[in-house]
């Protein structure tokens, strides 16, 4: 009679880890696949009662969050014990705290509502830090990236499908679905499907339906008629061609794809502009940025008042006064949404954040790691765009779960790296 072999409790919970960490990036992929399609749902299933679509949009991360809970309470191990080093990282961490903190002087009506909308923020990125410290980092960044890039393309799909467009002929509806976010959105999944399809781990043929995705997020990009966006994502992908470690075969293909899908857009393109500027904007409103700096004034007047604490969290469209028959969420600027929502304790926290991950940028850059390239793309395009929008109910243009991710990423491979050399030292 054969003995059966013997094995330890040990090696049976490693086992069982193994096999939980395998699910991991499967976690990683739908968890970014249901925040990129989050956007458009309230559009497309629950018109008739925007509340609920906004509580439904919250299940998934809070299903995310008990799982990934449950699992570190039934005896799995975290692998990245330093996931949290990063100064940006206690930094982005500090704002949401203090944006937190501010609930208790919302001028925000409900008050439950902009809790809901704190609590999902926060619990998006407890999220995106267990999944980089419960398994290796580069496959589960990867596999984020992708979900993502799937999410997103079917974000894009949505507008075609249901023919959404609005009066001046842009892509989405005014009131759930609005044209400026649907720019947004396809910007930052371009810069990230960039990275799959050129740049990433594995075979060309694993890469290269992210090139058929980039280009019709690029397209649905440019049929927004998201004028920010455009010209932020523009400046974002020329610096990332020019700082990434593609060769140049694939940069002159990555210019000539983006030539083509820009040359198929153009006419769309071009005769909105050309209605915009002359029919729909007028002089005085070219003379003022699209009536913007009256925008700005009215919002640093305010600010003005209180300095300090600011009127709390997502406080904006409900303390400051309505000038145009579209009720305004944000003073289309992201400093001054900080500065008015959060006072200047969120606007040092913000400026602090954004410093703190441009030096993870730089420290990427000596170790020479491909995901410089992406992580400085992704902070010049929120940049830009922050000089006349603001991301509601975010606390920065860079998206937070988004930003964890890449300080996560880059400062880990970081650490890596150093501690390579060191040992080859």
């Amino acid at each position: 009679m054969r003995r059966q072999p013997i094995v330890s409790t040990h090696t049976a919970k490693r086992r069982d880890f193994q096999g939980f960490c395998i699910k991991v990036e499967s976690l990683a992929f739908w968890f970014w696949f249901f925040e990129a399609i989050e956007g458009c749902l309230t559009f497309v299933f629950f018109q008739s009662n925007p509340v609920l679509g906004t509580l439904v949009g919250y299940l998934p991360p809070a299903g995310y969050g008990f799982f990934l809970v449950s699992s570190l309470l039934i005896g799995c191990r975290l692998r990245q014990s330093e996931i949290l080093k990063p100064m940006a990282a206690k930094l982005l961490l500090s704002l949401a705290l203090w944006s937190g903190i501010t609930l208790f002087w919302t001028g925000a009506s409900p008050l439950f509502s902009a809790f809901g909308y704190w609590a999902t923020l926060v619990l998006k990125i407890f999220i995106v830090l267990l999944l980089l410290s419960l398994e290796n980092i580069e496959p589960v960044v990867i596999k984020c990236l992708q979900g993502f890039a799937w999410g997103s393309l079917v974000y894009a799909l949505v507008p075609f499908l249901l023919n959404a467009s609005t009066s001046d002929g842009r892509l989405g509806n005014e009131e759930f679905f609005h044209p400026n976010n649907i720019g947004e959105q396809m910007a930052f999944a371009c810069l990230c499907t960039i990275y799959l399809a050129l740049q990433s781990w594995g075979r060309s043929s694993e890469r290269r339906p992210y090139i058929l995705i980039l280009l019709f997020l690029l397209f649905t990009l440019l049929r927004s008629l998201s004028k920010t966006s455009i010209l932020s994502f523009s400046i974002a992908a020329l610096v990332y061609v020019i700082r990434s470690k593609i060769n140049v075969q694939r940069k002159i293909t990555l210019v000539s794809v983006a030539g083509v899908v820009i040359a198929i857009s153009s006419a769309a393109l071009s005769a909105y502009l050309d209605k915009y500027l002359n029919e729909q904007q007028g002089g005085e409103a070219l003379e003022t940025a699209s009536g913007r700096t009256i925008i700005w004034e009215i919002a640093w007047q305010m600010i003005q008042e209180n300095p300090i604490w600011g009127y709390g969290y997502q406080s904006y469209r409900d303390v400051a006064p309505q000038i145009i028959a579209l009720r305004l969420v944000h003073p289309h600027n992201e400093w001054l949404n900080i500065w008015f929502n959060l006072g200047g304790v969120g606007m040092v926290l913000g400026v602090l954040t954004y410093i703190a991950y441009a030096w993870e940028v730089r420290g990427a850059a000596q170790a020479r790691l491909p995901q410089e390239a992406l992580g400085l793309a992704l902070m010049i395009f929120s940049l830009i765009r922050g000089l006349t929008e603001a991301n509601i109910p975010d606390f920065l243009c860079y998206p937070s779960s988004l930003l964890m991710l890449m300080i996560g990423w880059m400062s880990q491979r970081n650490q890596a790296s150093s501690s390579k050399r060191d040992s080859h030292g």
